[in-house]
């Protein structure tokens, strides 16, 4: 099976700059339309889909059959991310187009970011590590070396920490990190509420056991309020110190969504009235850090304070699948008569 120059249309929700880095991961001789959703008619849509042989959607964005069916040429049609709700699974099959999905190894990893920053608060991490660094004799002890029968379990007589399993998880901002962040949390058996800004249908809501809430109800019904949010002007520092008053007090907070959306000032204040628990973030209003950012600022005047910051690098991996893969693989597969990984049954 031979193409020239074959044409990839890509429907991409995100900013200038993510568009430019998936054109940019593009295999060579291919003809890629990077098409922004909000940023093209219906009837353009039509039109550009008319020649496309291959049809990459991203995040969530609706190809129903009237799409599926203008795509004369299509081979493919590649979801980046696990989410496919709203694919037309039964006019795919009826018109012989596999549909598939990949997750982004980016998106993995800042799910395991989340699991990573709850863990640490819940445990204490960064005051227990401080603990540390202060001889035996603060405690009270003499250090011995450990046997059988000898330690000395709990030498710095730190609170109970707490445990992740049966809490109340709250998502703010629920797209693909949160999927597949919901998933994680299964075997922990915890609540998930999440909110978004359409509720998804009940099958996607039973198959990641996620139950919907306002974003009002979420704050304040969560042990553990875990922030996704995306940067828009209207949600400029939208989590501010009104709405973290209305978070349970002793809950946790924890931070990977656009640095922008937090008040960083009013969550500094509510762990020092202990309001809140303790904060976990890794993305921030000034990046890189500043040295007057007032997390990092009480994180160092009080050690006992727990918060565990981290650098933005959730979306780091271990650099198993290119980018190209990523994006394009499963396209070439398609095009080549290779075998297609992650397609999903239509029948």
């Amino acid at each position: 099976m031979s193409f020239v120059n074959p044409k990839i249309l890509y429907l991409c929700p995100l900013g200038k700059q993510q568009r430019e880095w998936r054109l940019e991961a593009a295999p060579q001789g291919y003809d890629i339309r990077m098409v922004r959703n909000t940023e093209i008619t219906r009837d353009e849509l039509l039109t550009q889909i008319a020649d496309a042989d291959a049809l990459i959607t991203e995040r969530t964005g609706v190809v129903d059959r009237e799409l599926i069916a203008a795509g004369k040429k299509l081979k493919i049609i590649q979801r980046v991310g696990s989410l496919y709700h709203d694919i037309d699974l039964q006019a795919a099959r009826e018109l012989g187009i596999p549909v598939c999905i990949k997750p982004m190894v980016g998106v993995l990893a800042v799910a395991e970011q989340m699991m990573l920053q709850m863990l640490m608060l819940l445990r204490a991490g960064m005051p227990l590590q401080h603990t540390l660094l202060q001889p035996p004799e603060t405690f009270g002890k003499s250090a011995q070396r450990t046997t059988e029968d000898v330690f000395s379990f709990n030498w710095s007589r730190t609170r109970r920490v707490a445990l992740l399993t049966e809490k109340t998880v709250g998502i703010l901002g629920f797209g693909e990190i949160a999927t597949e962040l919901a998933k994680l949390l299964q075997p922990w058996r915890c609540k998930v509420l999440y909110s978004k800004r359409q509720q998804y249908p009940s099958h996607v809501e039973r198959q990641l056991r996620i139950h919907y809430r306002s974003p009002e109800a979420v704050l304040a019904e969560s042990d553990i309020v875990v922030s996704l949010l995306p940067y828009s002007e209207e949600m400029d520092l939208w989590l501010n110190a009104q709405r973290i008053a209305s978070m349970k007090k002793g809950a946790y907070l924890c931070h990977a969504g656009s640095g922008s959306v937090i008040d960083e000032h009013a969550v500094a204040e509510a762990i020092r009235s202990q309001h809140l628990a303790g904060a976990a973030f890794d993305t921030y209003e000034w990046e890189p850090i500043t040295a007057d950012n007032p997390l990092l600022k009480l994180a160092q005047a009080d050690p006992a304070a727990n918060i565990f910051l981290t650098p933005h690098i959730g979306s780091c991996n271990d650099g198993r699948q290119a980018s190209r893969d990523i994006f394009y693989g499963n396209v070439l597969n398609a095009l080549s008569g290779r075998p297609l990984e992650g397609e999903i049954d239509s029948a």
